[in-house]
């Protein structure tokens, strides 16, 4: 908002004309700056704007290079949501935070681990009873 004083000393308020930074840049560039978020930060910025969120979600290459910087995926459940011909978005929804743990869980990642040491390190997040219930179904079942 821009305050302007005009010359009978009233002040006015104008809006000031938005520039959008993303959009107004080549591609490349956008991409480039975009490519650098992590998956909670590049979900933020989908949130922005219209414009922000049609960049973001149309740009399969993005979510690739998301994708291969992220620790936190495992690249063997990516690489069967690719082979199902799931978008990189997808692949990355899918297996990102609690929800990625829980698949886990429920294809047995964690099934009999022969020591405390062959439990990784992010094998847990919060789960409600039904969950917990399959996981468990499943693990009686294999």
């Amino acid at each position: 908002m821009v305050h302007v004083k005009g010359s009978g000393g009233q002040v006015s308020d104008t809006t000031a004309a938005s520039t959008d930074a993303i959009t107004c840049l080549p591609p490349e560039m956008g991409l480039a700056v975009l490519e650098q978020l992590d998956v909670p930060s590049l979900c933020r910025a989908a949130q922005t704007c219209s414009s922000w969120c049609e960049f973001i979600s149309d740009t399969d290459w993005l979510w690739k290079k998301v994708c291969q910087n992220c620790q936190d995926l495992d690249p063997q459940l990516v690489e069967m949501d690719r082979a199902e011909g799931l978008p990189w978005k997808v692949a990355v929804m899918r297996n990102y935070g609690a929800k990625g743990i829980q698949r886990q869980w429920r294809l047995g990642f964690f099934s009999r681990p022969s020591s405390y040491e062959d439990i990784p390190d992010r094998c847990m997040c919060e789960m409600d009873a039904d969950t917990w219930g399959e996981i468990l179904q499943l693990e009686l079942d294999r």
